[in-house]
């Protein structure tokens, strides 16, 4: 079999650099933590009343805004709980120099009317860093004001405990 002078240079330039990519998904892909990925907004559970009764299937709304604003929405069960799974977003700026700030809030509408019961400023890329690394979860009384406070950077507003 004769093979063409021009052949390596072909598979150089053709073939390597079209296909390493695929070959790297399955190996070091796998090793190597994605440097874009941020989680926006951790998992949620949490309860909701209302003077002291729980608030049964109220629709509840999760929004956060990093690169655009975004939502999603649940209700709660007969117990007046709730819960989402942590949301992530991937994107190249996480590579530059630049500080991280994702607006993030929670919603309920009661008669009609929405409420916001939860608002934070996320500035960890991390998963559970709302709290300092423990999971997000609420107990909620809707009745009186939202309480502010600052903590590790970030200013939060509540109605939960």
């Amino acid at each position: 079999m004769r093979v063409m002078p021009w052949a390596p240079v072909v598979i150089r330039t053709l073939f390597l650099p079209s296909t390493l990519p695929f070959a790297l998904q399955g190996s070091l892909a796998m090793s190597f933590p994605n440097p874009t990925q941020t989680c926006v907004f951790s998992a949620v559970k949490a309860r909701l009343a209302l003077n002291g009764q729980p608030l049964k299937g109220v629709t509840v709304t999760r929004r956060w805004e990093w690169q655009k604003p975004r939502e999603e929405v649940t209700e709660t069960d007969e117990h007046g709980e709730f819960s989402f799974p942590a949301a992530f977003e991937s994107s190249v700026t996480r590579l530059l120099p630049i500080e991280l700030v994702v607006a993030q809030g929670l919603y309920v509408e009661i008669n009609g009317k929405e409420k916001k019961f939860w608002s934070n400023l996320k500035r960890d890329p991390k998963e559970n860093t709302e709290y300092n690394g423990q999971p997000i979860s609420l107990v909620c009384e809707l009745t009186g004001d939202m309480k502010t406070t600052r903590e590790g950077g970030a200013i939060r507003s509540t109605l939960c405990n």
